[in-house]
């Protein structure tokens, strides 16, 4: 009885076998779909060093940002650009002193520094970003022309140049006290 039971095992394994051989294959589809993102960038000013005119030589005022990010999320490839423009550099009018005062165009440089792509974002080689002196007028500041995708970071510095022959600051209230500091506003477009 005990050879019948062990032959009657290896028959129905057998058979089991065959069954799970002999059936059709099956399969499963898994299947998601991608969008792509936004193309964005998160920019910042920067408060420059005071100067003290000497009348005599050209000086800087100069700062950093803090850090600014540029993420692309579109998962397309497509190149980028962040472009950059400024007013004039003016110091506002004040109760006494009623003009405002500007400094020339173009005294505002801004050095982007270094590129870094962040975790799982495509090499930040390729990126150009050359110091800039910054006009009315738009241009590029940060520019990828191959794939890029992913974030960014970088911390710019700024200079502005002070000519010798520069008016100082107009006194924001009578002749003495608090100035209004020469301010310039940029505009940032990513494209």
């Amino acid at each position: 009885m005990r050879k019948i039971s062990k032959v009657a095992g290896v028959v129905a394994a057998a058979a089991l076998l065959l069954t799970v051989g002999l059936s059709p294959a099956m399969a499963d589809v898994v299947n998601s779909t991608i969008s792509g993102g936004a193309l964005t960038s998160t920019t910042a000013g920067a408060t420059l060093s005071g100067v003290t005119l000497d009348g005599t030589n050209t000086q800087a005022a100069t700062g950093s940002s803090t850090q600014w990010s540029i993420k692309d999320a579109r998962g397309t490839g497509a190149a980028w650009t962040l472009s950059v423009s400024a007013t004039v550099p003016t110091s506002a009018a004040g109760t006494t002193e009623l003009v405002a005062r500007t400094l020339p165009g173009g005294n505002l440089t801004i050095t982007p520094g270094t590129i870094t792509a962040g975790a799982g974002a495509d090499a930040a080689t390729g990126i150009t970003a050359p110091a800039l002196t910054i006009l009315e007028t738009s241009q590029a500041l940060v520019a990828a022309t191959a794939t890029h995708k992913g974030t960014y970071t970088l911390t710019p510095s700024f200079s502005l140049a002070i000519p010798a022959n520069t008016f100082r600051s107009n006194y924001a209230v009578g002749s003495s006290g608090a100035l209004n500091p020469y301010t310039t506003t940029l505009t940032y477009t990513i494209a």
